[in-house]
């Protein structure tokens, strides 16, 4: 069975993983941008790497389909979690969105529904508790599909 408190962990680290590499492409293109031939001399190159260009906006153009690819994945996947969200109470819904999605601390949510940093903590172990309900009842219905029991008439 998933695991509640690491599967609402698993958007958070996806995110940072997209995050990461978007920033590797604002690094490469600032180092593209940097990169410039000199107007009065011949361009003869003595380096190994004469088409670091090339090979530059290959690497962005690589780097840009997986942020694409994996910013599609998450979302798809942040939309399967809304709809499980749906299944529990709605404050205890929002506490983990909150936490977990937004990366909210537990004393900014504790601020928002005016609780303190330990009721808050409290609330949102218990709405973790209610999704591993969910998540559970989930997969023993996927269990259920996948291997029906068998039936049929006994001699």
């Amino acid at each position: 069975m998933m695991d509640a408190k690491e599967y609402l962990k698993s958007f958070r680290e996806a995110d940072a993983r997209i995050q990461l590499k978007i920033r590797q492409v604002k690094d490469l293109q600032e180092r593209l941008t940097s990169i410039s031939v000199p107007m009065d001399k011949e361009a003869v190159s003595h380096t190994p790497n004469v088409e670091i260009m090339a090979d530059t906006v290959a690497l962005i153009l690589d780097l840009q389909r997986e942020i694409d690819g994996q910013s599609a994945e998450l979302i798809n996947r942040k939309r399967e979690l809304y709809g499980i969200l749906d299944q529990i109470e709605p404050t205890g819904a929002a506490l983990l969105t909150e936490h977990f999605l937004q990366g909210k601390s537990l004393a900014e949510v504790g601020r928002i529904h005016h609780y303190e940093r330990r009721w808050a903590k409290r609330k949102i172990a218990g709405a973790v508790a209610e999704l591993q309900t969910v998540l559970n009842q989930r997969a023993e219905k996927t269990a259920d599909i996948a291997h029906p029991s068998k039936g049929g008439i006994k001699a």
